[in-house]
């Protein structure tokens, strides 16, 4: 004879539900808070992609080889209409970056003052800023004239929205004079110095002393992932 199969009672059931319940709300802002980073990185790695694009351009078609000789000289002129898709012109700077400017620290979520410069918001929705920030000090790129620091760039990847943390949504990158895309902080000593820290001293940098470009550096390293 076969035994006929136990049936599941409604308070099994019901403590059943509970647990996968239980377990979907753990996983759930987990997994949201992951497929979030990976929608921002996206949108900081199209960003630098564009940027080192634009410089590629320039100096070809202005047949040099310093930023000095093209649009990079004067932030006015390059962030115009001719080399970016402008949605808003942000007439009044801090309103077009998160909280007007007011990003938080990710180490204690104090309120410290973001980007800068002359200020665009794309039709992608970044943030964009740019300044002139020349560096007297030579960074040893291996060459006899060695390389200098020229400019920066401040990118809110998702604009006006949040979270506005630095770190999270608001990076910096510098560009050289060269039209290198500088990889970490230093714009002096040797162009590798960044590649010598450990990934403890910059999530440090990032995080505690907030530092914009270390925050980008960091997910350089890890092949474009937010491990901090």
């Amino acid at each position: 004879m076969f035994r006929g199969k136990k049936a599941f009672t409604l308070t099994e059931l019901l403590i059943a539900l509970a647990i996968v319940g239980a377990l979907a709300a753990l996983a759930i802002p987990s997994l949201v808070e992951d497929i979030n980073r990976k929608l921002l990185i996206s949108q900081l790695k199209n960003t630098v992609v564009m940027v080192q694009d634009l410089i590629d351009r320039q100096l070809v078609d202005n047949k040099t080889q310093s930023l000095e000789n093209t649009a990079f000289s004067n932030a006015t002129t390059l962030m115009s209409s001719s080399n970016f898709a402008i949605a808003d012109e942000c007439t009044e700077a801090k309103k077009c970056w998160g909280n007007e400017n007011k990003y938080k620290r990710l180490s204690d979520m104090d309120t410290k003052a973001g980007g800068g410069g002359t200020t665009k918001m794309l039709k992608n929705g970044i943030t964009l800023g740019y300044s002139v920030d020349k560096w007297e000090a030579t960074i040893d790129d291996g060459t006899k004239s060695g390389d200098q620091c020229y400019g920066l760039f401040w990118v809110d990847v998702n604009g006006k929205d949040k979270p506005n943390i630095l770190g999270r949504d608001l990076f910096a990158f510098r560009v050289t004079k060269k039209g290198k895309i500088l990889y970490g902080t230093a714009c002096t000593g040797k162009s590798d110095d960044t590649a010598k820290l450990s990934d403890d001293t910059l999530i440090g940098y990032c995080k505690d002393n907030s530092y914009a470009t270390a925050c980008l550096a960091i997910i350089q390293r890890k092949n474009w992932k937010m491990t901090y």
